[in-house]
């Protein structure tokens, strides 16, 4: 009964305020130019110069009269100023049908796309565009991991990988964990949540509270950091870094699938970028050798996220609540997987705003890749843990240095990993490069 006046209202339910302006001089035709909050500004003329009164001319208390009537249009008569010279008169339904000529032309240029500025690109193929290096490729590739529970931090500690990052379910827990690891001497990073509401800016704020590293989900949360940048922090030479702020790396879901949107988001200030799942390991090499492999940071080993919902199943299943304010937060004790008909399970995991991610059971690894996408300068490999056990989180670390340092090969290190994963099997996933692809069938000649 209060959403039906709502969705089923015959005339706009809010409105906007306009200011008009009326101009009549005796002779001429007359004008209204309506403006709303925004600037837009349109003029309506009538065809026909106005006449002398014989009796009663117009006023601005009349004017304000008719042309405040904006029933059944979504503005409403903020303020009015007129432009009178002579003893003018005009029948209301000419006035009329001015106020309604200029509030369609004001609904119609309301409607039209905002114009955008673009800026060309000067040289004709994407192999050519120059790109300043932003920091020099290190000699060694780089380890980082993420864990998501305390227990995963202790493993990755005494694993010593060049970074960690803590993608925790409760965010207001992170600060002794960043603590513990920036005391350790590792570089440490703080995940942010996948999507950033309009009414959750404050975790924005506390996130760069921890003067941690950020690796970015959203583009709303990227974009309210450039607001915190100055004029001359951000762009290629500034490796991604604000003045006195943190390093920011872009995540998969930031959607980078080709050099353009690769190259744009890393110019908003990024350090690295991670490729979206939806390239295979092929594309991914590819994609390097167009950006420049130091630029990327790609996921070794990890688990597919397949299902991301505003639903959330331990409220569902594990309380007699109805949201956070009274489910009792069973999140945070205990642990959830959905098994599919083949007896897989799917680890499934809430943010900080009780979204769901469902994930992919078996972990999805690199192996048979790494040496491509070594050959072709990309250096930062980030492993990803969900309910890894601390002994797996160690196994899994110790696999990829030693594949790093040469003692194992691409196909031991596949198999260790498989060993690790307790029966499940690992899986390429999204990286699986089919054996005919990039190739196209012969089109028949008609």
């Amino acid at each position: 009964a209060r959403v039906k006046p709502l969705v089923e209202a015959a005339d706009p339910v809010y409105t906007r305020p306009v200011t008009a302006h009326f101009m009549g001089h005796v002779g001429f035709p007359p004008a209204l130019t309506l403006t709303d909050e925004h600037g837009h500004s349109v003029t309506a003329t009538l065809p026909d110069p106005l006449g002398e009164a014989r009796n009663r001319a117009l006023d601005e208390a009349g004017l304000r009269e008719q042309l405040g009537k904006l029933g059944g249009t979504p503005y409403h008569l903020q303020d009015l100023t007129t432009d009178l010279s002579g003893a003018g008169f005009l029948p209301v339904s000419a006035l009329n049908a001015l106020r309604r000529d200029a509030a369609a032309q004001l609904t119609a240029l309301r409607a039209q796309a905002p114009e955008r500025r673009t800026a060309p690109r000067l040289d004709s193929t994407l192999a050519a565009l120059p790109r300043t290096e932003r920091a020099p490729v290190p000699a060694t590739p780089q380890l980082h991991v993420l864990v998501r529970t305390p227990e995963q931090l202790d493993a990755a500690l005494e694993g010593r990988p060049d970074s960690i990052t803590l993608d925790y379910l409760e965010l207001y827990g992170l600060k002794p964990s960043v603590e513990r690891v920036r005391a350790a001497g590792i570089p440490v990073r703080v995940a942010s949540p996948r999507i950033l509401k309009p009414t959750e800016q404050n975790l924005q704020k506390f996130l760069q509270s921890l003067n941690a590293g950020i690796l970015v989900r959203s583009g709303g949360l990227l974009e309210g950091l450039q607001e915190q940048r100055g004029p001359d922090s951000g762009g290629p030479d500034s490796g991604g870094q604000e003045s006195g702020g943190a390093e920011l790396t872009g995540d998969f879901s930031l959607n980078a699938a080709n050099v353009l949107t690769t190259r744009a988001l890393l110019d908003l200030g990024l350090t690295r970028l991670t490729p979206t799942h939806d390239l295979n390991a092929q594309q991914i090499t590819e994609l390097a050798g167009l950006v420049g492999g130091q630029h990327l940071e790609v996921i070794a080993y990890g688990h597919l996220p397949v299902f991301h919902t505003e639903h959330c199943v331990f409220c569902r299943f594990l309380s007699s609540g109805t949201d956070y304010t009274n489910c009792g937060h069973p999140c945070e004790t205990h642990r959830v997987a959905l098994r599919d008909e083949r007896g897989h399970t799917h680890p499934v995991m809430a943010d900080v705003g009780c979204r769901n991610t469902v994930f992919e059971g078996r972990p999805q690894v690199a192996a048979p890749h790494l040496g491509a996408w070594l050959r072709a300068g990309i250096r930062d490999l980030r492993l990803e843990f969900v309910h890894e056990t601390p002994q797996q989180v160690t196994g899994v670390i110790e696999a990829h240095r030693a594949f790093l340092a040469g003692d194992l090969s691409a196909a031991d290190l596949q198999a260790t990993l498989d060993t690790l994963s307790a029966g499940s099997g690992v899986t390429e996933g999204s990286l699986f490069v089919p054996h005919d692809f990039g190739t196209l069938d012969a089109l028949p000649v008609l």
